[in-house]
């Protein structure tokens, strides 16, 4: 523990007099407003395993009063304050090796003052978990035995069901994969070692009525699994990230598999995206619950039996809700949405009648941290409304998930948290539902629940297999954004693009935001006139651990970036974009990065996920050497971001989009990095 403390540097007789003066009146006003700090770590929404940096953000300028001896620091090791404005500070704070606990920083009152010397009255404090044991290898309990499913199970290997037909879980497709069968705590469980990817083949079954496909995975190293389906000589595959060292239960929605033949799926293949490593895999089966019991034609005759979970985040149900809801908020729909609380077999639901085919439910008011939760919850009937698209909205961002309704029927429907990519769950305030068709539907049980399986963005941190990034999550507007290899990820722009737009847009949306299954992060300004012909707009991603990565062992570096329509590829407007690899941080470089550059030219390809750009190293100049201290091959061996640019006459928005007021965009989508041979 390290504890700094100091007696407050303004004295009593001091305040007093700088109250005073404040008091006189006459001429110019005098500023009586006490500052206050915010305090926010680099870890927000996840467990630490390492470091953690806190940021001290001030309402106004304190001068030289805050210093470190401000600043109390429970659970860990407080290094070097470091002032980076004057509004912000930050302290890096270290917790203990082998342990878990918490660090909690804090400022008392009257600790620093302004430039008018008005003390702060209100004390700050932030806390952050932290685990810093070393993982496990291996497992030493089994797959928690799935319960008995209310409807069909197909499964292709467990303890618990008789598998379909012919079941082959090490088919010989050339892999390095050696797979065997041990038994774990009783159970018997399927073991890959030196993985990098594997098959499972089986006597083709019909899963077109199938809702779901489970497994269960355990693995002390793998970042990512990506999940394929194989039908008919076609494959398609949803990615999944488990938590290292520690079992994981996935239910794959099969709607997110849509160009396969579900009724002739005969193959599964799983890829690691860390090769070499070892996972264990057990209860792997298709599955739906069963129809929902039949509750009336036109309303609702019954109330649905959903059990709200302990520990569950509950918004709305009929036991009560949480503080500052607000279910019918007014978001200027026209025509509006008419919004009720009837009472359906003694049990309070939420009815809404749509003209406008969307409407909130709004805790705004209670903001809640959902990020350690794994699933949302509501129940919904409806007579006339097919689907509805529900999206959870916090910190800026929303991205929606639809889900299909059966008509008459109460629908228990739970959507893994995991699929929000774009909103910051530790600042949920609300979802919107928007429904296929003007219609009517009743909402009930609306909760978050579970316990997070780990996302995307936290990855092994390191540089292993040439991938610099596939993948990414967090929130662009609250600076969280990482890739699946733990490197901050953003944009940067001339301030004058900023200071003249009509809108701006941005977001972390995995695949669902590119028709290809591709996970981007983008980001995006619709500029006014008059145009520009020397600006710049960028979006970088930073090394594996925000460290950096050494490529020496790889000739290559390949990308997936795009645009939009307007300023990728119409006729008249061609982009040309600047790659940038860029080393360390060293005080000689003169370049405003403060890093290093190699530099490489390329026409920009039509946008989509197909666009792909391969570049090698012997195809960048140095750009920024720093003195002479830098070469092309020595940036190449420490990498410290990848940077997509564009530049001068690329900016000059030459055609449209269709917005009010007319604007001109510039965007750009950033998918995966990797250096290859």
């Amino acid at each position: 523990m390290t504890q700094h403390s100091k007696h407050f540097s303004l004295s009593a007789c001091a305040l007093a007099v700088a109250w005073l003066v404040s008091a006189c009146g006459g001429g110019e006003s005098t500023d009586t407003v006490a500052p206050t700090v915010v305090i926010t770590d680099s870890e927000a929404g996840a467990t630490a395993a390492g470091p953690v940096t806190f940021t001290f953000t001030f309402s106004e300028d304190v001068g030289t009063s805050f210093a470190a001896e401000d600043i109390t620091v429970t659970g860990g090791t407080a290094g070097t304050l470091t002032k980076v404005g004057n509004l912000h500070y930050t302290l890096v704070v270290t917790p203990a090796a082998s342990a878990t606990g918490t660090i909690n920083v804090s400022v008392a009152a009257l600790r620093f003052t302004d430039l008018a010397l008005n003390g702060n009255t209100a004390s700050a404090s932030a806390d952050q978990a932290y685990d810093t044991m070393a993982p496990a290898t291996e497992p030493t309990t089994a797959a928690a035995t799935p319960t008995a499913l209310a409807g069909d199970v197909l499964s292709i290997y467990s303890d618990a069901y008789t598998p379909v037909g012919a079941v082959n879980l090490r088919p010989d497709w050339g892999q390095s994969t050696q797979v065997s069968e041990v038994t774990i705590a009783g159970n018997k469980t399927q073991k890959y070692t030196a993985f990098n990817y594997e098959g499972i083949t089986f006597t083709p079954i019909d899963v077109s009525a199938m809702s779901k496909i489970h497994l269960d995975v355990w693995t002390a190293d793998t970042t990512t699994l990506d999940v394929y389906v194989l039908a008919g000589g076609a494959e398609q595959f949803v990615k999944v990230t488990p938590t290292v060292a520690g079992w994981n239960s996935f239910d794959i929605d099969l709607s997110d598999y849509t160009t396969l033949n579900k009724a002739a799926v005969k193959e599964l293949k799983l890829v690691s995206s860390v090769a070499g490593t070892t996972v264990y895999l057990d209860n792997i089966y298709f599955w739906k619950s069963a129809a929902p019991v039949g509750c009336g034609t036109t309303e609702p005759t019954c109330a649905p039996t959903t059990v709200v979970p302990s520990g569950s985040v509950t918004i709305y149900n009929d036991a009560g809700n949480i503080s500052g809801l607000d279910a019918f908020p007014n978001w200027s729909q026209n025509p509006p949405v008419v919004g009720s609380e009837p009472t359906i077999a003694g049990n309070k639901v939420l009815k809404y009648t749509f003209g406008a085919l969307y409407q909130g439910i709004d805790w705004a008011a209670n903001q809640q941290n959902v990020s350690g939760k794994d699933k949302m919850h509501l129940d919904i009937w409806s007579a006339d409304v097919g689907s509805v698209k529900i999206s959870l909205i916090g910190g800026g961002g929303e991205n929606g998930i639809t889900r299909s309704l059966t008509a008459g029927s109460w629908n228990s429907i739970d959507i893994d948290l995991a699929d929000f990519t774009s909103p910051d769950k530790t600042k949920a305030i609300q979802i919107k539902l928007e429904p296929n068709v003007a219609g009517t539907i009743y909402v009930d049980n609306l909760y978050f629940h579970g316990t997070a399986a780990g996302g995307v963005g936290g990855g092994d941190n390191t540089f292993t297999g040439g991938i610099f990034s596939s993948d990414y999550s967090g929130n662009l507007g609250a600076g969280t954004a990482k890739s699946n290899k733990g490197g901050s990820v953003g944009f940067f722009q001339d301030p004058r693009l900023f200071a003249n737009k009509a809108f701006e847009d941005g977001s972390v949306c995995g695949a669902a935001c590119n028709p290809g299954g591709v996970y981007n992060f983008y980001y995006g300004i619709g500029k006014l006139l008059p145009a520009l012909t020397d600006a710049y707009f960028g979006a970088y991603v930073n090394a594996p651990g925000n460290t950096t990565a050494d490529a020496s062992a790889y000739a290559k570096v390949k990308l997936k970036f795009w645009g939009d329509a307007e300023s990728w590829e119409k006729p008249n407007f061609t982009a040309q974009v600047d790659v940038l690899l860029q080393g360390p941080t060293n005080a000689a470089c003169a370049n405003p990065s403060g890093r290093p550059e190699i530099t490489r030219a390329v026409a920009a390809q039509k946008i989509g996920a197909g666009s792909d750009y391969t570049i090698a190293k012997t195809d960048f100049a140095l750009t920024e050497s720093c003195g002479g201290a830098y070469t092309v091959d020595s940036v190449w061996s420490a990498v410290g971001a990848v940077v997509i640019r564009l530049s001068g006459t690329n900016l000059q928005y030459l055609n449209t989009v269709n917005s009010t007021p007319v604007s001109y965009p510039t965007f750009i989508n950033v998918g995966p990095i990797s250096f290859i041979n």
